[in-house]
């Protein structure tokens, strides 16, 4: 029988907190490293267009209407109350779900820098910066800044779904396809 429960209690933290110490610490050090590592690598990464690919894959079968495309929106902040204070502009969070064989039209993103993660399936991405489609797996994220044109397909047998957060100017009308 324990003279004094809190004691045991005090030392077994003790020791498990003395134990992690050092793993964890080894955890970063490799994760770090291998960061480091795979950014001084040359080739290509999934997601990437591949070396000497520049170019577009634009083409005039480009399509210019959504095809089988739901988009719901999760979320949003008006920045015009936050410190960064940009009246007139929402920070936005939205899911766009693409069923098998469907499209989203050709667009760009010149007003509304975005980030999309690929949550489900995989896209095919036909843009103005790579000669060639690209494929984007899932937990890719797709950057799509100011210099962006593109439009992205399903050509896979289930939803493919993006959740994308962007940066939404509310009085550009040309932004009212993903609304």
């Amino acid at each position: 029988m324990l003279s004094n429960p809190g004691t045991l209690d005090f030392q077994l933290s003790y020791v498990l907190a003395g134990t992690l110490e050092v793993p964890m610490k080894t955890i970063i050090l490799a994760a770090t490293t291998l960061l480091f590592a795979g950014l001084a690598l040359p080739s290509a990464q999934a997601g990437q267009c591949p070396p000497s690919q520049e170019g577009s894959a634009i083409d005039d079968s480009a399509p210019t209407e959504n095809y089988l495309v739901e988009t719901e929106e999760l979320d949003a902040i008006d920045l015009g109350k936050e410190k960064v204070n940009i009246p007139d502009h929402n920070l936005r969070m939205r899911t766009i779900t693409v069923q098998p064989g469907g499209h989203v039209l050709l667009h760009g993103h010149e007003n509304r820098p975005a980030l999309a993660l690929v949550t489900e399936g995989e896209f095919v991405e036909y843009g103005n910066e790579c000669g060639v489609p690209v494929i984007h797996k899932l937990g890719e994220v797709i950057n799509e800044n100011s210099e962006v044109q593109h439009w992205v397909k399903n050509k896979g047998d289930t939803p493919a779904v993006l959740t994308v957060t962007d940066i939404v100017d509310l009085n550009d009308t040309q932004q009212g396809n993903f609304k």
